[in-house]
């Protein structure tokens, strides 16, 4: 008998055992659930919102200005034309200048340039069309670069011409008012690279020895002279034809040549190894 209620404590003792186990199991896992599920839950939702930031307008932060004022332009562009018979140039005429004395002044330069030069045609029959190109370095200058062919004779010749401004001043600046033009002057001229303007990244060496010859076959005084008169557009002013134009550390000369040279060629010389007036 004492054998038989030894043996049913022990069973009950094991059953509350047993049932206790599945208690703290099931506990356990429970609080698993609810302790790690909904971590992962905000963890999820947080990884696809965006943290919260104070919110700060960009058109009141001091680098917001600073890079407006630096991307600013001082002038805007619109383009006038000038037609006389066949004739016909487009020339730039500034607008939006702080300075409005300075902006009629500037644009009545460049219209003067523009018509004086092609009125060397007058009276032609052949057709000229001229188109430019703004070249704003990094300076208080802009060259207008003017380009087109003339149909005046058995074959086209391509034409060019430039007028340099101080916007900040509302004046022309020739190649002259800048640098001495001097023997030193003409032997870098000689010596700079050549630039070819039909095939600029592959320059005709031919063509370019050629033109250096050509350079070479002028007196030394009549070269200064030559550069010396750059760019004026009235060619009894430039009878050779120079013009120039500024880039940010380079001058661009360019010098009329025979047609079977291309016209017009190009050399560039380093702001550097000028003398400056």
């Amino acid at each position: 008998m004492n054998k038989i209620l030894l043996l049913i404590v022990i069973a009950c003792a094991l059953f509350l055992a047993g049932c206790s186990g599945e208690q703290t199991g099931l506990s356990q896992q429970v609080n698993e659930e609810d302790n790690t599920s909904p971590k992962q839950g905000e963890t999820d939702e947080n990884d696809d919102a965006p943290a919260e930031e104070t919110e700060v307008d960009e058109e009141d932060t001091p680098s917001k200005h600073v890079e407006e004022e630096t991307n600013t332009e001082p002038f805007e562009i619109d383009t006038a034309t000038y037609e006389d018979g066949e004739l016909t140039i487009h020339y730039p005429q500034l607008n939006e200048m702080q300075d409005k004395n300075i902006e009629q002044e500037i644009n009545t330069l460049i219209k003067e340039d523009a018509t004086l030069f092609i009125e060397q045609y007058h009276g032609s029959d052949s057709s000229l069309v001229m188109n430019y190109e703004i070249l704003l370095p990094n300076a208080d200058t802009f060259s207008i670069q003017y380009t087109g062919d003339y149909h005046g004779g058995m074959y086209p010749t391509s034409l060019l011409f430039t007028t340099t401004i101080d916007w900040k001043k509302g004046e022309k600046v020739r190649l002259s008012d800048k640098y001495v033009i001097d023997a030193s002057f003409i032997e870098k001229l000689r010596n700079a690279p050549y630039i070819d303007w039909e095939n600029p990244k592959e320059p005709n060496q031919e063509k370019q020895a050629a033109i250096v010859e050509y350079l070479n076959t002028i007196n030394l005084q009549t070269l200064i002279d030559a550069i010396t008169k750059a760019d004026h557009p009235n060619p009894e002013e430039n009878p050779y034809g120079v013009f120039s134009y500024f880039l940010d550390d380079a001058v661009i000369i360019s010098i009329q040549v025979p047609h079977a040279l291309g016209d017009h060629a190009e050399f560039e010389l380093k702001m550097n190894d000028l003398v400056k007036k």
